[in-house]
């Protein structure tokens, strides 16, 4: 297989995951494929499946070229590089493809540089950032901080990070956040925060995290020290999308991928899962414009006499609240309450049938029982 035809394989094999790795006319999508695989890489990775599958169904496919032993070696190192998915089974060691984002390219923050991170930002201006949002179902939700909604009006338990934190068995983990470290390495540093450990993340994937060499581990009490930081900061709490979320970042406005990509959008909150909305009680606003400072979706204005929020931008996330000095902001619950999905292959298996539809996922499952690729 030459070459070039090996990388366009794989991106055309990477876009029938959930999140899309579409293709572009500048072929910048090659460009990030060749820096992270090796042409021997990318023939294993075009072996794997969206399905952690054993090394034995793997191997069946890569016979050919590969021996089982080399391709037990290269999975290994694949998966220490963050590109592929190495999944803990009672059966032994699970192997599958991965997406960019979340993905392969968060794992890359040991290793980030300069020109990878370009790369990226080219690719998600021309063609990821709006596969990122082409489905209802986004892999993020936004969820109000802490201080932001008074006790009587409730918070569901998907809504309230504290609750699960303190409910988790753990390990915990700490990384920096790599849209912050990309933006670094291309001279234009965040206007937010100083901050860049922001990047919070649970259980199996703080082991994943630390393992590869990206996270530390810290105490539950960091943890919430840190997320009561991030209001501080006046960053928004976007965990994964389920009730048990294995990470939360911690997101502004001028780095974060997902708002970034989201901004550029006609209307930027109908392409995130909240259940808030952000209003003034306009006699009590001194029109001070705090809440300008805090906003990352550019969501609230200061017309005459007291502030306004754009609903077609606001996101819900509380920052514009507790900062209030006159205490005009307030969080209005929606009617329609979104319900995270239960865990992370229920949320990947709904993006995947809105993306490609039900009989697409039913035929994929299919595929997986008896032993093909997927």
């Amino acid at each position: 297989m030459a070459s070039d035809d090996v990388y366009r394989r794989l991106q055309q094999h990477l876009d029938r995951m959930p999140v899309g790795f579409p293709a572009t006319q500048s072929g910048v999508e090659i460009r990030i494929l060749r820096r992270l695989f090796t042409p021997e890489e990318a023939r294993v990775a075009l072996a794997l499946s969206a399905i952690p599958e054993p090394l034995h169904v793997i191997a069946r496919r890569t016979r050919r070229f590969l021996s089982r032993d080399a391709l037990r070696a290269l999975l290994s190192e694949m998966s220490a590089r963050g590109l592929i998915e190495r999944v803990p089974h009672r059966r032994g060691t699970r192997y599958s493809k991965a997406q960019l984002a979340i993905g392969m390219y968060e794992r890359q923050l040991p290793r980030l540089d300069a020109g990878f991170e370009r790369d990226v930002r080219q690719y998600s201006t021309e063609a990821f950032g709006a596969a990122l949002h082409e489905t209802r179902t986004p892999q993020l939700r936004t969820i109000p901080v802490h201080a932001s909604i008074p006790p009587a009006r409730g918070v569901a338990p998907y809504d309230d990070i504290r609750t699960y934190v303190n409910r988790s068995s753990g390990p915990f983990a700490v990384m920096d956040c790599i849209c912050r470290k990309g933006k670094d390495l291309l001279g234009d540093p965040c206007h937010q925060t100083n901050g860049r450990a922001t990047c919070l993340t649970f259980e199996m994937a703080a082991e994943s995290m630390v393992d590869g060499g990206a996270a530390r581990y810290v105490t539950r009490e960091q943890v919430l020290e840190l997320l009561e930081a991030a209001d501080r900061e006046g960053l928004v709490l976007q965990p994964q999308n389920t009730a048990a979320p294995l990470f939360v970042c911690c997101c502004c406005g001028c780095c974060c991928g997902v708002i970034g990509s989201a901004k550029q959008l006609p209307e930027p909150a109908r392409h995130f899962s909240t259940n808030y909305r952000a209003r003034v009680d306009e006699p009590r606003c001194e029109a001070c414009g705090t809440c300008l400072t805090r906003c990352q979706m550019d969501a609230v204005t200061v017309e005459g006499d007291f502030a306004r929020v754009r609903d077609t931008h606001c996101i819900g996330c509380g920052l514009c609240v507790t900062t209030c000095p006159s205490g005009a902001m307030w969080l209005e619950r929606l009617e329609e309450e979104r319900v995270p999905p239960a865990d992370t292959p229920t949320l990947y298996t709904k993006i995947f049938m809105e993306r490609f539809g039900r009989f697409a996922a039913a035929a994929a499952a299919a595929r997986y029982l008896i032993g093909a690729k997927v």
